[in-house]
């Protein structure tokens, strides 16, 4: 999801939780522990097997800018360090620790050691949740951001986006949280009805899918084997013997060689389907 649409989506939810507060149907207040038991602990006769309780611990703060830039001038993360402050003193939580990413993508949550030092806090029992500014702090995908709120419901520590009202301890951050899941559906059907359009595409027009195909040559000599009744692996065995190079310079095998010859196949037909509609 793009930044503006996060913010977009963070207003409506922000509008509708405002509108679900005056109703007196939710408080933004942590929930009761007495409240949803069953994912607080297993029981196994007369045993019972708690997680971890982080709602004593201190919170660590997570700082993100995403170019070279943004990270020398250190506008973009003070800017942040100070909504975070500001409300560690309303809402009354503690920060033990600061972590940040300068200069850091949010499009994926490998390489980034600031995140990941932050996460580490909590899982040695150090912190009892993170905090952030804006929700495209942890991440821009949609799916990134859910596997992280998912991870924290599960293991029972907090997770805290001021600029959309995420409170992973509250009922209202439930709601929050709710609608990542489904934004992340979305985007995730999004992406692939693009990709399989662009596919698509590329078949009709003869063109590699991603990156080199197999020669027409060699494809229409694994056709030729085939008609002979030759198997997919006694032709990787020819193919291989005769030096004739892959797609991407690898070997030939039994799945390379059936790939080669389906790939052709779908790109032959999107052709013709183009040309009959």
């Amino acid at each position: 999801m793009t930044t503006s649409a996060q913010s977009e989506a963070a207003q409506i939810l922000r509008r509708l939780l405002d509108l679900f507060d005056s109703a007196g149907r939710f408080a933004r207040t942590p929930q009761s522990p007495d409240l949803y038991k069953s994912p607080d602990s297993c029981t196994l006769g007369d045993m019972r097997t708690r997680r971890r309780d982080y709602s004593t611990l201190p919170l660590v703060a997570y700082l993100r800018v995403s170019t070279a830039g943004q990270a020398a001038s250190g506008l973009g993360l003070d800017a942040q360090r100070q909504a975070i402050t500001a409300a560690a003193t309303a809402q009354g939580f503690v920060i033990a620790g600061w972590y940040e990413d300068a200069g850091r993508s949010g499009g994926t949550m490998r390489g980034r050691s600031g995140l990941a030092d932050a996460l580490a806090e909590i899982d040695d029992g150090r912190a009892g949740g993170l905090v952030v500014d804006k929700i495209d702090r942890l991440g821009r995908s949609s799916a990134d951001v859910l596997g992280l709120v998912e991870r924290a419901q599960r293991e029972g520590w907090r997770l805290v986006a001021l600029d959309a009202g995420l409170d992973t301890t509250t009922p209202a951050g439930e709601i929050v949280a709710a609608a990542l899941a489904m934004a992340a559906r979305f985007e995730w059907r999004r992406t692939s009805e693009r990709q399989l359009a662009k596919h698509e595409q590329l078949r009709r027009q003869g063109r590699p899918r991603a990156g080199a195909t197999v020669d027409p040559a060699t494809v229409a000599r694994i056709d030729e084997y085939r008609e002979g009744g030759y198997s997919y692996s006694r032709i990787a065995a020819l193919l291989t013997a005769e030096n004739v190079p892959t797609a991407r310079g690898g070997g030939w095998y039994a799945s390379t060689v059936r790939s080669a010859s389906l790939t052709r196949r779908r790109e032959i037909a999107a052709q013709a389907a183009d040309l009959n509609p």
